[in-house]
């Protein structure tokens, strides 16, 4: 493979220059995964998914995509401590360097018992998405009960895609949705001058090393299926709900730190997965398949948690329908030159979308074979965003009818006890819609 970067993946190389930007997905298996299946089964998968095997090489002051020279998959294998053990070593994985010049731009670890393993598959965010990670995963653990079994494991090889701007509809593309794109910067402009959202209060310097933690939650079945039937009686949906928390809980924060009780303005990044719009159709291959959309939301302490899900809900669906996911893919590209240093695109990222809030919401897991793969018990993924690094992010998704929450921040930053506080109120103010009869009243 030998591709130049496209207008995302390219932003998303420069803001992982200037601080990191990459996910880890966790799986939790009620067997023991044997080190050489593993090896075996990573092997297969590189050749089956382009990108696994390559690095970013700087030709004519442009990234290009090389896949010669590109070493095997690193696989790091341990002693299974404990059940929270995974969280560990989830933080060693995204807050250690992975070179994007020699590749390659993934790397697994394994924390392996008698009866149990917990497998993580650590991203450089520019080969990969949220759902990249959950097809990978799924091949990863097929291919591996395969080998075990004795079977003879194949899988065909994917094509190599163009960028996603190339995948894009008719419209979307390039100049001709110049329209798309004023309104965009216009809509962005608006927001930053009116409505004035604020961030997250920091609590320690910038200048010191930021460090990514994991603040980990599991609702159970039975709470996350009285959330689900509450979003539907509301016209919400989960997605709007969580969001509809979080961005409460950051208001309360604002507002004990600037000692008053007036409203105040919070942005919510929230993440688009864009294979459903592509063409030729992307099916369950690894790329960064992403956008985003950003809303702002006015909140006092009166209101209403519904109807604030509700509201988000609309926003990101109107959003949605005007086409800003594909504006946001090409719009940071067109302002931000390409001679431009990492840290000023990362600043310019930060100041043209002011969101105190990312949240990336994979939705009820329904890829096929995933939830049938006996061995294994839960499946989650965590983000981490050093290039924003007073973001505040939640990663989620439904798994086995349970909605599984990985909160990450940046310490110092963002202060531990902060951190646990907006995830405690979040996941109390959900906990407590879900439970309350005349929540929905």
């Amino acid at each position: 493979m030998k591709r130049q970067l496209g207008s995302n993946e390219r932003i998303v190389y420069m803001n992982i220059q200037a601080g990191s930007i990459s996910f880890v997905v966790v799986s939790h298996v009620a067997t023991h995964l044997d080190e050489p299946h593993v090896r075996k089964a990573l092997d297969i998968l590189c050749k089956c998914h382009p990108l696994l095997q390559t690095r970013i090489e700087i030709q004519d002051n442009l990234p290009f995509f090389i896949s010669d020279n590109v070493p095997s998959i690193p696989l790091r294998v341990l002693s299974r401590r404990d059940d929270s053990h995974w969280i560990e070593e989830a933080e060693h994985e995204i807050n250690t360097l992975l070179s994007s010049e020699t590749g390659p731009m993934i790397r697994v670890v394994l924390l392996t018992s008698s009866r149990a393993t917990d497998v993580l598959i650590r991203f450089h965010h520019v080969i990969g998405d949220g759902m990249s990670g959950m097809y990978l995963m799924r091949d990863l653990l097929t291919l591996c009960e395969k080998i075990s079994q004795g079977k003879k494991p194949c899988m065909t090889p994917l094509p190599e895609r163009p960028p996603i701007e190339e995948l894009l509809p008719p419209g979307a593309r390039g100049f001709s949705d110049l329209i798309k794109t004023t309104s965009l910067i216009g809509k962005q402009l608006y927001n930053i001058t009116v409505h004035r959202p604020k961030k997250i209060p920091c609590d320690g310097e910038s200048s010191r090393p930021s460090v990514t933690r994991i603040i980990h939650h599991c609702f159970s079945a039975e709470t996350t299926q009285l959330l689900v039937e509450k979003c539907r009686a509301s016209s919400a949906t989960v997605h709007g709900a969580v969001c509809a928390a979080l961005l409460t809980a950051t208001a309360h924060r604002i507002q004990e730190e600037h000692a008053h009780s007036n409203s105040c303005t919070v942005g919510c990044m929230s993440a688009v997965d864009m294979r459903q719009f592509l063409y030729p159709p992307v099916g369950e291959e690894v790329g960064l398949y992403a956008s985003m959309v950003i809303t702002s939301h006015k909140i006092s302490p009166h209101t209403a948690f519904w109807h604030l899900s509700q509201e988000v809900t609309e926003s990101v669906h109107h959003s949605i329908s005007k086409g800003e996911p594909f504006v946001f893919i090409s719009l940071l590209d067109r302002l931000v030159p390409h001679n431009a240093d990492p840290a000023d695109v990362a600043q310019r990222a930060s100041d043209i979308y002011p969101a105190a809030l990312l949240v990336t919401n994979l939705g009820r897991l329904t890829i096929d074979n995933l939830c049938d793969l006996p061995p294994c018990k839960a499946l989650h993924f965590a983000v981490s965003n050093k290039a924003v690094p007073n973001q505040y992010n939640a990663a989620l998704l439904t798994f086995k009818n349970q909605l599984i929450i990985n909160f990450s921040y940046n310490s110092p930053l963002i202060s531990e006890k902060h951190a646990k506080a907006l995830a405690t109120d979040a996941i109390s103010i959900l906990q407590s819609a879900a439970q309350d009869e005349k929540s929905i009243h």
